[in-house]
């Protein structure tokens, strides 16, 4: 079944109601508001825009936006295409658009006329791209016109390819991520059901990207396939946040676990009616024990935390599936997903014991693109996919995160793989050596640091080390570069010559 057939389904039941209110930028950007009928119309005329451009069932094509109402249309409409958008993070600089493109095949990229720098500058080395912009004052054909085409939707199977995120993997560089309308549908559906168990009600903030597999599948495909109004914010902003829970009195929320922190630090939070708030969720980092029991003294709102993966579509366990919240816990696997706890050798282990979680079941991803060694390293052959988090399971079902087996670095529920950070910083000619590791953050639970070893010739200094962070800032998404540079005489290693990480991650580089 084409994924799609779940916004029709909830635009024929709701054709009046809002299913997206693009709320704007106060004093900047106007609000928007979309019906369930609109959005079924343009998603289908979206889907005869990419046929009339030449694009068949499985073909690809980039969305590079941000919370825009176009980002929602895209997506959708390739569903109903039968093509697989590959959503990019607009941040992107042109090195990683190029990358993603080329590996992925895209035909074509959407990006906003406000963030079309790096665009142009990669489309300018991809003479077969086709570039759309949303946006006016651009010399790229608009968003727009590929609205202006006859309604179209293809059946696809289960199997068929819907989505392709890109997450990165042990070469440093981000993988794609094949997820079937069945790896999509199943988890929405099993998502769907808990919402209205636990009564999410009909209006929803999205203060996190949708470009995110989070943002994805549980604050854009989910609540638009069960009639839900969403709120997608263009960026972030706690007091805007505020404003927009009291104003369209905002039923239920899901952010990472510094969009948390913001509100309750907010001097104004207390200003504010958050009465209407029934449901709010945590995904993406560890949500920290003090912020869920601060949400749930200051501001009466329990916070279910949950867990899940690109590779799993992506929820596989939350606290809405078990019977009541446990604070420090990720709760019971959703409907259909299988776990086992193991060793190094793959052995599964009891309960109480450290080890690898490992999820079966219909979210899981076909596997990696064109990648078929790192598939066979992911997912065993019991059909386990093999997290890298390391976890336990206690006597009640409950799951508990410990730690990551990978050298991963989360800045604010955004990944960020130390060997793509590395290549770019051996590019300056002052490394001569560098090790990149995640380092604690108050905020965002974890940055981006670098220890450097320099070339002869080269002295430590301030300056250097600001030259080498614009140099990382030009090639990386921003979130990405090392906000803290060390130099360092040597890095310590084993007897084999290999980076003892977790010394450096212990401020032990000497």
């Amino acid at each position: 079944m084409n994924v799609a057939h779940l916004l029709d389904r909830a635009a024929q039941q709701y054709p009046q109601r809002t299913a997206v209110y693009f709320p704007g930028i106060p004093n900047a950007v106007p609000s928007r508001a979309i019906s369930y009928r609109e959005l079924s119309d343009w998603t289908s005329r979206f889907a005869g825009g990419l046929k009339a451009l030449g694009l068949a069932p499985g073909d690809r094509f980039a969305v590079y936006l941000p919370n825009l109402p176009q980002f929602v249309i895209a997506i959708w409409g390739g569903f109903k295409a039968g093509c697989v958008p590959t959503p990019m993070n607009p941040t992107l600089k042109k090195r990683e658009i190029i990358h993603q493109i080329t590996d992925s095949g895209a035909k074509l990229i959407i990006a906003p006329v406000f963030m079309l720098e790096e665009v142009t500058k990669a489309a300018a080395e991809l003479p077969d791209l086709k570039v759309f912009v949303v946006g006016p004052g651009s010399p790229y054909p608009n968003f727009d016109e590929l609205l202006q085409h006859s309604p179209i939707s293809v059946e696809r199977d289960d199997d068929d390819l819907a989505l392709m995120p890109y997450t990165s993997g042990t070469t440093g560089k981000p993988k794609g991520v094949l997820l079937t309308h069945k790896n999509l549908s199943s988890n929405i559906q099993s998502v769907m059901k808990l919402m209205r168990e636990k009564g999410s009600g009909e209006r929803l903030l999205v203060p996190v990207p949708m470009f995110h597999i989070t943002g994805m599948t549980v604050l854009m495909l989910t609540p638009l396939s069960m009639g839900v109004t969403i709120y997608p914010m263009l960026r972030w902003d706690a007091e805007h946040a505020l404003q927009l829970i009291q104003e369209h009195k905002i039923t239920s929320m899901v952010c990472v676990p510094t969009l948390y922190i913001d509100l309750l630090n907010h001097p104004k939070v207390t200003h504010y009616d958050l009465s209407s708030l029934k449901l709010c969720s945590s995904g993406g980092a560890k949500m920290p024990v003090p912020v869920i029991e601060a949400m749930q003294k200051r501001l009466g709102v329990t916070v279910y935390e949950g867990y899940g993966l690109t590779e799993t579509s992506p929820v596989t366990h939350t606290n809405l599936a078990a019977p009541a919240p446990k604070i420090g816990s990720i709760g019971w696997p959703i409907e259909g997903a299988e776990c086992k706890i193991v060793d190094e050798q793959n052995r599964r282990l009891p309960v109480g014991q450290v080890g690898e979680l490992c999820v079966r079941g219909p979210m899981v991803m076909k596997g990696y693109h064109n990648n078929p060694e790192a598939t066979r390293q992911a997912i065993d052959s019991e059909g386990f996919f093999h997290t890298g988090d390391l976890a336990y399971v206690d006597a009640e079902g409950y799951y508990y995160i410990v730690d990551r087996v990978k050298d991963m670095i989360n800045v604010g529920g955004v990944k960020v793989f130390p060997k793509e950070v590395e290549h770019v910083l051996y590019e300056h000619p002052a490394v001569a050596e560098c090790a990149v590791v995640g380092i604690p953050d108050e905020r965002k639970g974890e940055t981006v640091k670098a220890y450097i070893v320099l070339k002869a010739g080269y002295g430590p200094s301030e300056a250097l080390a600001e030259e080498i962070r614009q140099h990382c800032l030009r090639e990386l998404a921003a979130y990405k570069h090392p906000r803290e540079i060390e130099f360092v005489t040597e890095l310590p290693k084993t007897a084999s010559g290999k980076i003892q990480k977790y010394l450096l991650r212990g401020g032990r580089a000497h």
